[in-house]
């Protein structure tokens, strides 16, 4: 197929050969007498030829438009993806904006204030109470409590078991509430905005089984006794507190040893110029 400069080449032969057969029309009709004795006169031969390139002109002019024609089914096709896709991003450009959330951080040192713990003790209880205890039947003393078995809590004349529970006082455990935390946000999110879908409240049943299990691990003591006080929440210092660092004085020897076996930061070099 010839390019665009080509066509436009055609095109303009074209209109100089039509303005040589409307100049040779003309001058027919302004001359006087018989039109026999006109057309004698008139030398036809430029006419002739001017008919033959038109001729040519058309019929080249003819392959040149079916063969654009792939082209034009292919722009028209490209131009209803650009329409597609300029509604569907006016279609979320219209939607709210996903509402995040800010996770519930209950660190003392650089976690919520007292108002923001507030709130969220406020939310958390009341999902407690009303999701996983009435709705799923989570937390609460075990459910086959005259069951007592050699391995925890079992079924009630050998029939089935009931799955375990979480304590009732896991208000009580920080690795309780921070795990219940992020259960109760991303079950709010899901259940409650736009952001959930079906798949998505199926992630949580599966994340949130295992992370009950956790919980259930961690309360174990409080399982099959009611509620215990880990011993370290008011004497730090008794055997089995949790412990950053066994030893500051060895930590601070380990680290001087580390930092001298390193090299000294590159000296600063000459501030660039903008």
């Amino acid at each position: 197929m010839a390019g665009d400069g080509g066509l436009a080449s055609q095109v303009f032969i074209l209109a100089k050969d039509l303005a040589k057969v409307e100049e040779a029309v003309k001058g027919l009709g302004e001359r006087d007498g018989k039109v026999q004795s006109v057309l004698a006169e008139l030398d036809l031969g430029p006419l002739q030829l001017a008919v033959d390139h038109l001729e040519e002109r058309t019929t080249g002019l003819q392959a040149e438009v079916q063969a654009l024609a792939p082209i034009r089914a292919g722009l028209d096709a490209l131009a209803k993806t650009v329409k597609q896709i300029r509604e569907d991003l006016e279609a979320q450009a219209a939607e709210p904006a996903e509402e995040k959330l800010a996770v519930w951080n209950w660190s003392f040192q650089g976690g919520m204030n007292r108002e923001e713990a507030g709130e969220a003790w406020e939310i958390l209880v009341g999902w407690a109470r009303s999701t996983l205890q009435v709705q799923y039947g989570w937390i609460g003393p075990p459910a086959d409590i005259f069951a007592r078995t050699g391995q925890g809590y079992g079924s009630v004349n050998n029939g089935p078991s009931t799955p375990p529970r979480i304590p009732a006082c896991w208000y009580r455990h920080r690795e309780a509430v921070i795990e219940l935390s992020w259960l109760c946000q991303e079950w709010i999110k899901i259940y409650t905005t736009s952001y959930g879908t079906p798949t998505r409240a199926g992630d949580w049943h599966e994340r949130a089984d295992r992370a009950k299990r956790r919980v259930i691990a961690a309360l174990s003591k409080c399982v099959e006794k009611g509620h215990v006080d880990d011993p370290w929440q008011t004497d730090p210092k008794s055997p089995g507190a949790p412990q950053a660092i066994d030893d500051d004085e060895v930590l601070s020897t380990w680290v001087g040893w580390d930092l001298q076996n390193r090299p000294n930061a590159p000296a600063p070099g000459p501030v660039a110029d903008h």
